[in-house]
């Protein structure tokens, strides 16, 4: 592979060891065995991106935090829904959670339907996952599970039937069930099966689980195949993601309209507060226009009381008094304060005082548009090919075969059974799954990789001793 190797060792697996859980001095081999799980991380990666499926990977902390419940006992490597759809449902997963069940459980991946790998002190494993906090992804897979069409009370619809489909077509070492209980082989999987699982995983608060474990010494000791088998697995566990998992594409619970509501709520809401923070501005601006002009009128009556009081003249003692302006013979006296012929001038400046006109500008609420988002086309599936039968000669039981197309493409493989209906169970490596005849090609070129047909290595050449 072109990408870095995960190669677990046993040091790797006594990492997550029940007694170093707690303890912080054993997070250096840990986040070694972390760094090199999300290297390996990157094919997968590319290889769900060629399948149309966007994901974002992340790691759980390698050191005890509260994310993890204070306890490191495993590694967790998730490949979730991207950043943008995660916000989008989240909006809608926040709404009636309370501040007591964010603080209980601060991890964002109990919310969404998630791809992983796990190790742990005694396996590592891959599997598709959902929690019942996950609600929408939750929602959905009931809704594709429901026994009877609500509207007409016919039998189940073909959504159902995909789903087991899917299961029936994994490995036959994979399994199903409620975390850390009882599993079911995905051969024996029926709709009421998992809606059965799926009550036990609710009643438990624990995730349902698709997947395959490979124990501690099987992984040690095949560790230079394991990388791509894991890989090869989490690729078959495609299918089951895009048939649970919620998306635009595969909504059953008619989430776009919610989501579209829970839009137009927000925008509402942003354009009255908006509106709201623009009256206070505007009457925070009249409050001090009006508080400078007070202060204005203050300081003038300062002035004028600092004034010194003026001399009489002339004027001012034969003043009339029944006529502030009249003197004796009917002729207009001058004003005292601008002066003028028999007075005094007056030293004093007039004080204008310029009024400001406070422009409060309306408020305009903001129109939220909201076009419907355009859904992105799921990719086409690709035709299959016409069957024929396998090219090189005749199939038979411990024949050596090249897998043409699907989650196990030019993989090599050994023939253990032949149905006699057009299908074959093939070994590859740590897994046998069941093959039609035509996805099968005869390998005689003795130079490809040999497939697995024992647990036991061959005994290692005798080391030569030194002449001495």
């Amino acid at each position: 592979m072109s990408h870095p190797s995960l190669h677990l060792t046993a040091r790797d697996f006594d990492a997550y060891a029940a007694e170093k859980a707690t303890s912080k001095a054993y997070s250096r081999p840990r986040l070694e065995v972390k760094q090199r799980a999300l290297a390996w991380a990157r094919g997968v990666v590319s290889r769900l991106g060629d399948l149309g499926i966007s994901v974002d990977v992340h790691g759980s902390d390698e050191h005890p935090s509260i994310r993890n419940k204070h306890r490191a006992d495993c590694q967790w490597v998730f490949f979730w829904r991207d950043q943008a759809a995660r916000d989008e449902l989240d909006r809608l997963l926040d709404r009636g959670r309370s501040i007591s069940d964010a603080i209980d459980d601060p991890s964002p991946y109990t919310r969404h339907a998630f791809l992983a790998l796990r190790i742990s002190e005694g396996e590592v494993q891959v599997c598709f996952a959902v929690h019942p906090d996950a609600k929408v992804d939750v929602d959905n897979l009931r809704a594709r599970l429901a026994a009877t069409e609500e509207s007409t009370g016919e039998p189940a619809s073909p959504l159902a039937a995909e789903l087991t489909s899917a299961l029936h077509a994994l490995p036959e070492q994979f399994s199903f069930g409620a975390d850390g209980g009882d599993r079911v082989a995905c051969s024996a999987a029926t709709p009421d099966a998992i809606a059965e699982m799926l009550r036990r995983a609710a009643d438990g608060q624990v995730p349902l689980w698709i997947g395959w474990s490979v124990p501690r010494e099987t992984a040690v000791e095949h560790a230079d195949i394991l990388d791509e088998q894991l890989e090869d697995a989490l690729v078959a566990l495609t299918p089951i993601y895009r048939l649970v998992a919620w998306s635009r594409e595969n909504d059953r619970i008619a989430l776009d309209r919610k989501l579209e509501g829970i839009e137009q709520e927000r925008a509402r809401a942003h354009a009255e507060i908006e509106a709201e923070n623009e009256r206070w501005r505007s009457e925070q601006a009249r409050a001090r226009e009006l508080s400078m002009e007070q202060a204005r009128a203050r300081g003038d009556e300062r002035v004028e009381a600092a004034l010194p009081a003026r001399r009489p003249t002339l004027a001012t003692l034969f003043k009339a008094t029944s006529g502030a302006g009249a003197v004796r013979g009917g002729e207009p006296r001058p004003s005292p304060r601008h002066g003028g012929e028999g007075g005094a001038p007056d030293r004093r400046a007039p004080h204008g005082e310029a009024e400001q006109q406070t422009k409060a500008e309306a408020p305009q609420k903001p129109q939220a548009e909201h076009a419907p988002r355009a859904q992105r086309g799921a990719p086409d599936a690709a035709a299959k090919a016409t069957p024929e039968p396998a090219k090189g000669g005749v199939l038979e039981k411990g024949s050596r075969v090249r897998v043409r197309r699907g989650p196990f493409g030019d993989k090599i493989g050994v023939v253990s059974e032949l149905d006699g209906r057009g299908g074959a169970r093939v070994l590859l490596g740590l897994l046998s799954t069941r093959l039609d005849l035509d996805e099968l090609d005869l390998v005689a070129d003795a130079r490809d990789r040999p497939a697995l047909s024992t647990s036991h290595r061959k005994p290692l050449a005798p080391t030569p001793r030194k002449a001495r």
